[in-house]
Formats: structure tokens, sequence, C-alpha cells
């Protein structure tokens, strides 16, 4: 009796995890396109942006797209945190938006998200914006 029970349970939970796991066919086309946005972006790192910043990966999960970033010149100790997001809120996030080059995450809702480390791979601050606020 207990072995039945024990299979029955097993079944409802393998079950359960089943249908958690799957991607409707517009989440799977999206993980597709996000996928390949990623591989193209990491075809070209590491990708120095300016003095101060290089691009080091880009990654993807759900509708999230995470580009991962260096500032080469500064470590976190040297930064005013809470000034470096308002500059990076002004001159990244708040650009993203008029981007026509991102219409596509707009209409697919994409979260884009920026981390940044120091020049010693510490955590520095991370900032995202869901492209479907820009409609």
């Amino acid at each position: 009796m207990f072995i039945k029970k024990a299979c029955c349970m097993l079944i409802i939970l393998l079950s359960t995890h089943t249908i958690l796991a799957y991607q409707s066919g517009a989440e799977r086309e999206l993980s597709k396109q996000l996928t390949a946005a990623v591989a193209e972006v990491n075809s070209r790192t590491p990708w120095k942006l300016d003095e101060d910043t290089r691009l080091d990966s880009a990654a993807t999960t759900s509708n999230y797209i995470i580009y991962t970033n260096t500032l080469l010149n500064y470590s976190v100790e040297q930064l005013d945190i809470v000034q470096f997001d308002k500059i990076i809120i002004e001159s990244v996030i708040g650009s993203l938006c008029a981007n026509k080059d991102l219409k596509s995450f707009i209409e697919l809702k994409v979260i884009m998200v920026y981390r940044y480390l120091d020049k010693n791979g510490q955590y520095v601050s991370e900032l995202s914006k869901d492209m479907a606020s820009c409609n």
C-alpha cells in the first residue's frame, strides 16, 4: 500500500512540475528572440562602451535581458551609488523608449536590466526598465 501511495504522489509531483515548466508558444518565441539577441551581444564582448564602461556579457531568462557591465576605473568605495544611479537612469534607462532599435522589445514587453560591477568585480548597482511602460 505504501508503494502505491508513493507512486501516486510521485506522479502528481511530476505532473505539477511539468505544468509549471511549460512555455506557451508566445513565450517560446520570445525566448528564442531574446536568446538570439543575447548571442549577438555576447559575440562582441567584452565591448568597451566608453572610457569608463565595458559590457562584459548579456543573459536572458523569461522576458528579461540582463546586461552585465564593468566600471573600469572605479571601485564601489569610490562611488556615490545614489548619484551613480541618477546618472544611469538619465543617460541609459531614460533613453530606451526612444531607441527605434528597441521597438520589438517594447512590443514583446521585455524587461531590460543593467547590472554594474566595479573594477574589482564587486557589485555596484542594478537598474531596470520594463519596456511595456514605454507605450
